[in-house]
């Protein structure tokens, strides 16, 4: 580990943290004053809230006089609101998925006035006040973006497997799945703009400063739970200006922060796999002036896909305090996360009939709730040169983390508003999982190893007349034996290799320790002019470190539910390099003879592939610059423009070979050649960049309920400090820039009595692509990390979303649908945008069609039943040709819920995957046409997860 960096880090998160205490409590002083409460003559309001049919509405709340006093409406639908100063007051009551009333009442000393409330539904949530990518609050109609809000009722009922499924109910995001596991999914917005691009708020604050680092998506850093209120979610060319680096999407998790009274939630969930949870929240005020929320979950699952080991286990905990104050108020809260997840990688299939690529099949012996993952691969060791490295393959995706956040917003004279955020937080981080890279037969596997993976590793040791070049390895008359080394016999010695389909799998085990840590603060200044205009200055400050520990081996397995590792012995073969003689022009070759040759040990090809040893810090300044003005009462105008420098520093360790266990440096023998940090030896990058954001939007309101908005912006994304990591020169360096977004949308959104629909259109262009990542090289089987400049890429489509309801019936649908194409912009030379590709060319993975249906039925009292149907349409297999494409798959997910009249019990079933759906998402599949034809009908790919049933029981207070 570099260590000074980390020790200057700690130092300054402490100076950090006792400045933020000292803020408190002068804010608490200072404040505090402005709580005092007026005595005299009182009396009480009461009543009942129902829905259009006479049902009770739980859960509303009921505020008097702009959000002084009230209550939430219990089971029963009903309310109470007492020590009521007599007078006349008005009476407001909200919930999302419901259009707000308000009424007059007046009250009188000892009495208790009543007023009961009918809520009609609100489709698409469009009156919901948004607080997300908009200068001020203001009602989803009235926005001049794209934006979605979901109800925690929304996300209940959507029984999202992983912490961003339920992204599948809003429209524009084309990849959303959970084929991974509950966190580190790739999302992606409008077919080009992927995770990295996608801000992740909690209460208004990002969870990270970068949504994306190597190994760690920003999914890592929240859990959905019952203390989440709403989702609301802001997509497209606005999100630029109230987030940096979002030109995709923000999503922002909003927290129950403590209501008029003391309620809450708790559930216990039971399912297939093994799954135990339970989830509690209680949140209500403390005294006149103080609001309080606390909650969380602990979960335990096996795993969908059984890894031989408890694949998750773990929670979440929150906990806010607010004290409000006559114009303002102060709130400190906490999370800790401390998780771990099954991370499920490609499995294999095969194509029984190669002339149809759409009806594929597990392999043999392998069944739909297989897993790759062996309990063979868990917290064993193997040898370094500073000793033993553990590899704690239960680990998974492990997060262990807490955020620190203290918010201060206050009103003052004249229309100023002032706003303040600050947080810390630090996770050690890690990342643990077993790769299978490819599939084979056992033949075709050894010859590979001798003449790609062990070939090409001996090739630099063979000599050949000076200036002549090897341009091929070949494998003669090979004779191994394969054993199991952790299956042992009578004698304690290893088994013969028995899988009967004859399969086995190079692959890795790689082990990422990533410790991250951030300081951020958010400062906003808003002021309220005459005629309904407003205007905002914003400042942000974030200071963020991270180490890399990166430990590859590599590994030989079969292929199976839950593999076993496999020791490979050659016991005979020549390995010929060939060679054109310069001189003569003839070919010639030499050859490497090996007889008795262990090529494994204990099912490792390689200790240590690759090793990462890197430290480095960001500092992240922007300041954000907006306003919204009321044209006419009718047209609205929003603009604003935003600038940011982020200076990176990055200091990473160079790597050189090292044997182990006594073996010597370049020895026939691979397996020992670790690869390892050379001491004292280190690359040193710094790199400064600054970008701009613009963004210009109208609404147009219509009717009362019908608005046309457009919005256009030009947006960027900077690097995150991680591709520095890998750079080796300064040239590479020197290639790393911001990412620019260009977007125009146009749409219109229409809120009737008993549906709602919001259309757009979109064109969006990506620019100054730098692309880098892990790949395993065809040639040699070998793992390499590649930085190249990538071409410019675009998408244009419509989105669809839709909400209804029959009146009386108790029949509610929410749909939503994209439509995109996503293609190549320019494929400038000299590498183009690829074989077989060019402008217009459409990019791999991305379905010109994703859509969801959810059909729920909901009676007077008692059940509810809901259908809910996703779809994804068929996806090029490969950039340069679409003649081989992963197939159309779609997944019905069905809901039971009884709700026990005035009780608050709640009995709820999901089945998950209904029809048993093997949907492929990311992986190696293997359907593109290669030169010389398909490689294989064995192919690695990752589908969705199989079918669940998960039951729960929940109580509401």
């Amino acid at each position: 580990m570099i260590g000074n960096v980390s020790a200057a880090r700690r130092r300054r998160v402490c100076r950090v943290a006792r400045s933020l205490t000292l803020v408190v409590w002068a804010l608490l002083g200072t404040a505090a004053r402005g709580g005092a409460q007026v005595a005299g003559p009182t009396g009480s309001v009461a009543g009942r809230v129902t829905d259009e049919r006479r049902a009770a509405v739980a859960g509303a709340q009921i505020t008097l006089d702009q959000g002084g006093k009230g209550a939430v409406s219990s089971a029963d639908g009903s309310y109470l609101i007492e020590a009521v100063s007599s007078g006349a007051h008005t009476v407001r009551v909200r919930l999302i998925g419901y259009r707000s009333q308000t009424a007059s009442v007046t009250v009188s000393a000892g009495q208790r006035a009543t007023h009961d409330f009918t809520l009609a539904t609100d489709p698409l949530n469009l009156e919901a006040v948004v607080v997300t990518g908009t200068e001020t609050p203001r009602t989803k109609l009235e926005t001049s973006n794209a934006t979605t809000v979901l109800s925690g009722a929304d996300l209940t009922r959507a029984a999202p497997r992983s912490a961003t499924e339920v992204l599948r109910y809003v429209p524009g995001f084309t990849r959303v799945e959970s084929s991974g596991g509950e966190v580190n999914e790739n999302i992606e917005m409008r077919g080009i703009l992927g995770i990295e691009y996608i801000m992740f708020l909690e209460d208004g604050m990002p969870v990270f400063p970068t949504m994306h680092t190597f190994f760690m998506n920003a999914d890592n850093l929240f859990r959905v739970d019952q203390n989440i209120e709403r989702m609301e979610v802001v997509r497209g060319a606005g999100s630029a200006l109230f987030g940096s680096n979002t030109p995709g999407a923000i999503i922002n998790l909003i927290n129950h922060a403590g209501g008029p009274e003391v309620g809450g939630s708790m559930m216990a969930y039971g399912g297939t796999g093994g799954l135990a949870r339970y989830d509690f929240n209680v949140n209500g005020p403390i005294g006149a002036d103080w609001r309080f929320n606390a909650g969380g979950f602990y979960r335990y699952n096996r795993g969908a896909r059984y890894p031989g080991f408890p694949g998750t286990a773990g929670g979440q905990l929150k906990a806010s305090i607010t004290r409000n104050f006559n114009n303002g108020y102060f709130r400190t809260s906490l999370k800790v996360i401390d998780d771990r997840n099954q991370f499920i990688l490609d499995l294999p299939f095969l194509y029984p009939d190669s002339n149809n690529l759409k009806s594929y099949q597990n392999v043999p012996g392998f069944s739909d709730y297989g897993s790759m993952n062996t309990n063979e691969g868990n917290n064993i060791a193997v040898p370094t040169p500073d000793g033993q490295l553990l590899l704690p393959l239960d680990h998974g995706l492990k997060t262990k983390a807490y955020w620190l956040t203290a918010t201060a917003g206050f009103n003052f004279a004249k229309g100023w508003n002032v706003e303040n955020s600050a947080q810390i937080m630090q996770d050690q981080q890690e990342w643990n999982a077993l790769l299978p890279f490819d599939i084979q037969d056992t033949a075709t596997a050894v010859n590979a190893y001798l003449s790609q993976y062990w070939g090409s590793y001996r090739q630099g040791r063979v000599v050949v007349p000076a200036g002549d070049t090897i341009y091929s390895t070949t494998v003669r008359s090979p004779k191994y034996t394969l054993t199991y080394p952790n299956v042992l016999n009578a004698t304690g010695g290893p088994t013969a290799y028995s899988n009967a389909n004859g399969l086995v799998s190079t692959g890795g085990e790689w082990h990422i320790s990533k410790p991250i840590s951030a300081f951020q603060d958010q400062l906003t200044f808003k002021k309220a002019l005459e005629g309904g205009h407003n205007v905002s200055l914003g400042l942000y400050f974030a200071n963020y470190a991270q180490t890399n520990q990166w430990y590859f081996t590599d590994v030989l397995m079969d292929v199976q539910d839950n593999p076993h590792f496999v020791d490979l012995r050659v016991d005979s073969a020549d390995v010929y390099y060939h060679f054109r003689n310069r001189t003569t022009g003839v070919n010639d070759s030499v050859f490497v003879p090996l007889r008795n040759f262990a090529a494994t040990k204990n099912g490792f090809r390689r200790f240590v592939s690759n090793y990462v040893n890197g430290e480095g810090q960001t500092t992240v300044f922007s300041t954000v610059l907006g306003g919204s003005f009321k044209v006419t009462d009718r047209v609205r105008l929003d603009l604003g423009g935003r600038y940011e420098r982020d200076d990176y520093v990055q200091t990473s360790q160079t790597t050189t070979v090292t044997p182990v266990g006594g073996d010597t440096l370049n020895s026939l023998t691979l397996f020992d050649q670790d690869v390892w940090g050379a001491p004292s030896s280190y690359r040193h990058f710094s790199r400064s960049i600054g970008d701009w954001a613009a963004s210009v939007g109208v609404n147009y309101a219509l009717t009362d309920q019908t608005s046309l908005y457009a919005l256009g912006s030009r947006a960027y994304k900077m690097p995150a400090l991680d591709e520095f990591l890998n750079a080796s020169a300064q040239q590479q360096v020197s290639l790393f820039k911001s990412k620019r977004n260009w977007t125009g949308e146009v749409g219109v959104k229409h809120a009737a009595r008993n549906f709602g629909v919001t259309l757009d259109g979109f064109y969006t262009l990506l620019k100054d692509i730098v692309s880098q990542g892990l790949v395993v090289d065809p040639a040699t089987g070998a793992s390499i990390w590649t930085i190249q400049q990538s071409p410019e890429v675009r998408s244009y489509g419509l989105e669809l979303e839709g909400s209804g309801h029959l009146p009386n019936t108790g029949f509610s649908a929410v749909t939503n649908w994209t439509w995109l194409r996503a293609e190549f912009s320019s494929c400038p030379p000299p590498g183009g945008c690829g074989t077989g590709a060019d402008v217009g060319t459409l990019l791999a993975g991305k379905p010109p069609i994703i859509g969801n249906l959810a059909v729920t039925y909901a009676a007077r009292s008692g059940p509810n039943l809901t259908a809910d149907w996703h779809f994804v349409d068929r996806r090029c297999a490969a950039n340069g040709s679409c003649l081989n494409q992963l197939p159309t798959y779609s997944y019905l997910n069905l809901g039971a819920e009884y709700v026990i009249p005035t009780s608050g019990l709640t009995v709820r079933a999901d089945v998950l995957n209904v029809y048993q759906s093997q949907g492929l998402e990311e992986g190696n599949p293997r359907l593109s046409l290669l030169p010389n034809g398909r490689t294989s009908s064995l192919f690695l790919a990752r589908p969705i997860l199989p079918r669940a049933l998960q039951v729960s029981v929940g109580y509401k207070f």
